[in-house]
């Protein structure tokens, strides 16, 4: 029973002073902050604005892209229904005719909305003024506020860091170097 007290009496004095040590501001902690970047841009008033305009500038595309569906699909039916009443030559003609607007077609699917097509391109022309904003925000809260790191709730990444904390140039030295370990 005596072993208990003590060891029951030592845990709740380890107990203390760890919870004491805890509630102990230090000067050296580090301070974290987070953003929902979706929420910060969507409550910018000129997000409304560059929303509606890329949306606009889509929907042209996206009617041009149907007018040229519309125009394969009626080639198509015409090549289908009157096959057997056309000659050779223009059942080769209007084959020609289907293939190259269907490639006109992909082609202008990839042009504007492929990985770096002209969707893209304009997304990122009306986004760039409103990121540009808020990375600048950041960056005045983070270091008037002396954060040492922002992150990004909806993406998980970080969008400030304190730039002491920057391994960036040590590694290139090292690289340079020769001091890094040996990866052979």
């Amino acid at each position: 029973m005596h072993k208990s007290l003590t060891a029951g009496a030592f845990g709740g004095f380890l107990f203390v002073l760890v919870a004491g040590a805890l509630m102990i501001p230090r000067q050296d902690q580090l301070q974290l902050g987070f953003i929902d970047s979706q929420a910060v841009i969507g409550a910018y008033p000129g997000t409304a604005e560059a929303q509606a305009t890329f949306a606009a500038e889509n929907d042209a595309w996206q009617r041009q892209a149907t007018d040229m569906q519309d125009e394969i699909d009626r080639l198509n039916q015409e090549l289908e229904r009157q096959s057997m009443a056309m000659t050779q030559e223009r059942r080769t003609q209007l084959t020609a005719e289907l293939q190259q607007k269907a490639m006109a077609y992909q082609s202008f699917i990839d042009e504007v909305w492929g990985q770096t097509g002209r969707a893209y391109q304009r997304n990122q022309e009306l986004m760039r003024p409103i990121i540009d904003m808020v990375n600048a925000l950041l960056e005045k809260v983070g270091q008037e506020e002396k954060f040492d790191y922002i992150f990004d709730a909806a993406s998980g990444g970080i969008v400030y860091a304190d730039p002491k904390y920057d391994l960036t140039p040590k590694i290139i030295e090292m690289m340079g170097t020769g001091s890094g370990p040996d990866l052979h």
